[in-house]
């Protein structure tokens, strides 16, 4: 059996053997311009920094000083040493930055259904992640749920916040908060104002619904026998909360968007709170999604929130 030899060239066999902190201490002694104000910049005494430039001029086999009554001077070896030691001394500069991860920069992009600033979870998360790292730029792109599934299957996105879908088995879900939803009706209804009824009193109002509704409200409303007939259709939740108080129809909506909304004197819950669905709210990421460090960091603190919170 063959076996494979590898060569080293003389500078990367000197690179493995050499002791770094030697060029360290010769930077000092050529900023400062001697080796008792090296000695006083490393917190070293002298006779240890003599020795460690002994040592260096060992292993390069030549003097990189010479001693004159105004203390020492380089030589040219020692002005081309003292050259490439800058140049490691910004290097080590430079990757003590890149590894602040407060300084990072870049930009995370979030598909999001809307009005989630109700959500404290959600709150809490985006302002840890602010907090850690200020320069990266959160940029919200609010869409219908499908939608967003939809960019997150096709790789337009990285991640997404909304609902799920029972048939989707090509994204990670990471669930935030189970908001609780209610049907609601307007000022014109024979229910506002009354006590909550049960879901099958409702069987013959008509509701306001979107396009494509959650799957937890098809659920809900099928298993109930609920919105057999359409009375209005409105993709956005503020619009669809419009056309309830004009009378056009029920609908169900998320209980703490109508308890915060200028609306929420004109529109009625009809359910009992324990009878009401609820909807979970997920981070989302396709997985095979290649993340970038932004939104790693973001997910990353996602979840170590939801945990230390659960």
């Amino acid at each position: 059996m063959s076996k494979s030899v590898t060569f080293s060239s003389p500078g990367a066999t000197f690179a493995r053997n050499v002791d770094w902190n030697l060029f360290k201490v010769f930077y000092e002694i050529g900023q400062r311009g001697g080796i008792g104000a090296a000695s006083r910049s490393l917190n070293k005494q002298q006779p240890s920094v003599s020795a460690a430039l002994q040592r260096l001029e060992s292993h390069l086999g030549t003097h990189l000083c010479t001693r004159t009554s105004r203390g020492i001077e380089l030589t040219v070896q020692g002005h081309q040493v003292l050259e490439a030691c800058q140049a490691m001394y910004q290097t080590v500069q430079k990757s003590a930055e890149a590894s602040d991860l407060a300084l990072l920069t870049g930009s995370l992009s979030l598909k999001v259904i809307s009005n989630l600033y109700l959500v404290p979870q959600l709150t809490a998360i985006l302002q840890e992640f602010h907090e850690r790292y200020p320069r990266i730029e959160v940029r919200l792109d609010v869409a219908p749920w499908r939608d967003i599934l939809r960019a997150l299957s096709k790789s337009e996105v990285e991640l997404g916040i909304g609902f799920k879908d029972a048939h989707d088995d090509k994204t990670i879900y990471i669930p935030i908060i189970e908001q609780q939803q209610q049907i609601y009706c307007g000022p014109s209804h024979p229910l506002f104002g009354k006590p909550p009824v049960s879901p099958s009193a409702l069987e013959s109002d008509a509701f306001v619904v979107t396009h494509d509704e959650p799957t937890a409200y098809v659920r809900y409303k099928q298993g109930h026998g609920l919105g057999k007939q359409i009375g209005g259709i409105a993709d956005n939740l503020q619009e669809r909360m419009w056309l309830i108080k004009l009378g056009m129809g029920i609908g169900m909506l998320p209980k703490p968007v109508v308890d915060a909304s200028n609306l929420s004197q004109e529109l009625w819950p009809l359910l009992h709170d324990h009878e009401s669905p609820r909807c979970t709210i997920y981070i989302m990421t396709s997985d095979e999604s290649v993340h970038s460090a932004p939104a790693q960091l973001f997910l990353e603190t996602a979840t170590n929130r939801l945990a230390a919170t659960a």
